[in-house]
């Protein structure tokens, strides 16, 4: 039975609903930053919207943060979570300003890649900082998923191995473009390896985080009843299709899907996880009921 909090107040507010909550503040922000460079330059300017994905892919990477941290310290979790979707909003304004893209806008993809790191990095770790005072100012009761740890839990090595194709995946499409400079003899190759090295680490933090939430999800759940095989098997089956759309979109972009609208675009990369996830749940539920 769940004690009540000694100051009366609620448990902290995480989980799924936290994951949701960051990426409505970050899509906020991108709106914000749309509307005010639509308003400055006209209507054309809604082209800028291309780049949402781009600006919400750093929100991931501490939406899985969250998510592991909010299983120990969930109200740190929650704090940390929304300083760093409020630290994206101000990002998404910043970045979509029509001075900034004029030409080619480098910080954007920047941001893309290591936003994760800063200022979203340093931002989360402030609002989980005052979460931890507020945890033990308040003595706040642990959060069902907290308590969860007290349960026997699935193994983890398992769960980490369909992480594996995708991230080679993604470690081969960022160091594609470095070395086909350094076949060319253009540049440093030392500065070329350590570019290569921040390049691949932080894509592949942002390339990861959709698998790593979905990751500490269903193990979360497979702890709380015991139904691990059809969700490892569908977890399987979303990093494979995380793979697929790794490689067909990395290496061959231009020729795969020439012209095609943004909504269009966005639904071929979600498409085969999300096949894939359903296939590998079918797959797993099948092979469970055969004695």
């Amino acid at each position: 039975m769940r004690q009540p909090a000694s100051s009366g107040q609620p448990p902290a507010f995480g989980g799924i609903r936290l994951v949701l909550l960051m990426l409505g503040l970050a899509g906020l922000g991108v709106v914000l930053g749309l509307l005010r460079a639509v308003s400055l330059e006209g209507p054309g300017w809604w082209s800028l919207a291309s780049w949402t994905p781009l600006l919400l892919a750093p929100v991931g990477v501490m939406a899985a943060l969250a998510l592991w941290l909010g299983r120990r310290q969930p109200t740190a979790a929650a704090w940390g979570g929304v300083g760093a979707a409020l630290a994206s909003v101000w990002a998404s304004v910043s970045l979509l300003h029509p001075e900034v893209n004029r030409d080619a806008n480098l910080g954007m993809g920047l941001y893309g890649m290591l936003g994760w790191l800063f200022p979203l990095g340093p931002a989360f770790g402030v609002g989980a900082g005052l979460g931890l005072l507020a945890e033990g100012r308040h003595g706040l009761p642990p959060s069902p998923a907290a308590l969860e740890d007290a349960r026997p839990r699935p193994p983890v090595r398992p769960w980490l191995w369909p992480l594996v194709p995708p991230a080679l995946v993604s470690l081969a499409v960022s160091v594609q473009p470095f070395g086909r400079v350094a076949r060319e003899g253009a540049g440093d190759w030392i500065g070329l390896l350590v570019a290569a090295l921040v390049t691949s680490a932080g894509q592949l933090a942002v390339i990861l985080s959709p698998a790593l939430i979905a990751l500490l999800a269903l193990r979360g759940r497979t702890a709380r009843d015991g139904i691990g095989r059809p969700r490892l098997a569908a977890f399987w089956g979303l990093c494979l299709g995380l793979a697929v759309t790794l490689g067909l979109f990395g290496f061959g972009q231009s020729a795969l899907v020439p012209r095609l609208s943004l909504e269009v675009y966005i639904l071929l990369h979600a498409a085969p996880p999300l096949i894939g996830y359903a296939v590998g749940w079918w797959l797993g539920r099948r092979e469970e009921a055969v004695p």
